[in-house]
């Protein structure tokens, strides 16, 4: 084999490993939560003043820029460390169910999936220690931060093919916010609307996940919320979830009277991929499979995005 040849193969074999380790992280999930806690904090630190005045005292220095970058960072390394270590423990399960993932696939190996996860959990804890230099309540975050992944962990270990496979969602999402508050400061009151949507959030987002599984689930006894359910069940409350939150963004416009363009965009854009979605659904004989999953994502993504800023605006 020539030099060049054998040049191009390393390429291919580190273009697929780091494509590879993005598969690992779940990366579309993991960048919505991230940008969902950007978003948060942003509207934390800028309290009562406008975007305009927030964005003045960034590039001027006094609110460190790299509070944020950091905080982020946390986020996106406790997530990515969450679905990293969930592949790893699920290897056999997604052979046996021939799933498309990074190490069915052949993109990653066992061994790199395993210390990816490692370099993932050093990563975000040394991230929330620096956090912790701009952190009101000091390194206190750093045991905030590792208490919210023990949730993901118990999700992955113990949760997952339970009936009660929906609760780390429902108790993780909404520790969002609360990290960002302990990190930032304190919190407006209409701000505490984050945490029931953040909780009807935990339906689409986690039931659109076991869906496509569900006969593979049932056939190989792994009862999670949705087999305990069943699909019908399950179906009509991930949709419910959607509506819920809906019904929420547009309570709680007219309760403080918010910004009304910032209201139409979330609630037309949303709904609208809410619709696409539902049609796509009934065209596949109502059978959530991963695009519809990711067009779920999308579509609560938008939701809680637009529902933040317009707290803000």
């Amino acid at each position: 084999m020539s030099e060049i040849a054998q040049e191009e193969i390393e390429r291919f074999k580190f273009f697929k490993g780091f494509v590879g380790a993005f598969r690992l992280t779940h990366f579309l999930p993991v960048i919505t939560v991230t940008t969902i806690g950007f978003f948060i904090a942003i509207l934390t630190i800028k309290g009562s003043s406008s975007f305009s005045q927030l964005f003045q005292n960034i590039s001027s220095g006094a609110i460190p820029i790299a509070s944020l970058i950091f905080f982020g960072l946390t986020i996106f390394f406790q997530e990515a460390f969450c679905g990293v270590q969930n592949d790893y423990i699920d290897r056999e399960t997604d052979h046996l169910y021939q799933k498309s993932k990074a190490i069915t696939d052949g993109w990653v190996s066992e061994t790199f999936t395993f210390w990816f996860g490692i370099t993932c959990f050093i990563l975000f804890t040394t991230f929330s220690f620096v956090v912790g230099i701009w952190s009101l309540t000091g390194y206190w975050g750093v045991l905030f931060i590792q208490g919210a992944n023990l949730v993901g962990i118990f999700y992955n270990l113990y949760a997952k093919h339970r009936p009660i496979s929906i609760l780390p969602y429902m108790l993780g999402f909404p520790l969002i916010p609360v990290y960002t508050w302990i990190t930032f400061g304190g919190f407006e009151f209409k701000q505490l609307w984050m945490i029931p949507v953040l909780i009807f959030v935990s339906l689409p987002a986690h039931i659109a996940n076991e869906l496509p599984d569900l006969n593979l689930d049932i056939q190989h006894e792994n009862r999670n919320f949705s087999v305990f359910l069943g699909k019908k069940i399950s179906t009509i409350l991930y949709w419910m979830g959607i509506l819920l939150i809906e019904i929420i963004i547009t309570i709680v416009y007219f309760i403080y009277n918010l910004n009304i363009w910032v209201f139409l965009v979330t609630i037309s854009v949303s709904m609208l991929l809410a619709i696409v979605t539902f049609i796509l659904l009934w065209k596949r004989e109502w059978e959530t499979d991963l695009l519809i999953f990711n067009l779920v994502t999308m579509c609560i993504g938008i939701e809680v995005l637009g529902f933040f800023i317009m707290l803000g605006v």
